[in-house]
Parts: structure tokens; sequence; C-alpha cells
């Protein structure tokens, strides 16, 4: 399980990142309705 290091703030398309130890990313939106993320 990696740390939580630090929350980005919605970006313009409303977009929250949150990032992870070894700069691993969780970027959480909105897409018609439904809440899709992506892990990198």
């Amino acid at each position: 399980m990696l740390e939580l290091v630090k929350v980005e703030d919605p970006d313009s398309e409303g977009e929250l990142t949150l990032i992870f130890q070894e700069d691993k990313t969780l970027k959480i939106k909105i897409v018609d309705g439904k809440l899709v993320s992506e892990f990198v």
C-alpha cells in the first residue's frame, strides 16, 4: 500500500489528483454523471 503524499485541487476540467509515494498518481473526475478514475 502506498502512502498518500499530496492532494491537488480540481483543475479546470474538474479533475482531482491524488499523489502517492513513488510518483504514482490517481486522477478522479466525473464523466456523464459517473465517477471515473485513472491510476498512473
